[in-house]
């Protein structure tokens, strides 16, 4: 945990040095980095037979409008 709390600072400590030019580069870097961990838990998600063939599943459904409204299955929380 220590590292991880060290390496964070030394990560902002290092933004708030660079030129904004870069720090745009740094976002796009990690909003890149981000979306590729959710594309590949998706990806993950999607070897499993039982699970694609229910999105899949769901996928014509919409197609053919036979989906239901959220508002008709949604539970009062």
């Amino acid at each position: 945990m220590a590292k991880n709390t060290l390496l964070k600072d030394r990560v902002t400590e290092k933004l708030q040095r660079i030129p904004q030019r870069q720090l745009r580069l740094v976002h796009d870097f990690l909003a890149y980095l981000e979306d590729r961990e959710a594309w590949e838990a998706t990806q993950e998600l999607l070897t499993d037979a039982g699970m694609k063939r229910d999105v899949e599943e769901g996928v014509r459904q919409v197609r053919n409008r036979r989906g239901k409204s959220w508002r008709q299955i949604r539970c009062d929380v």
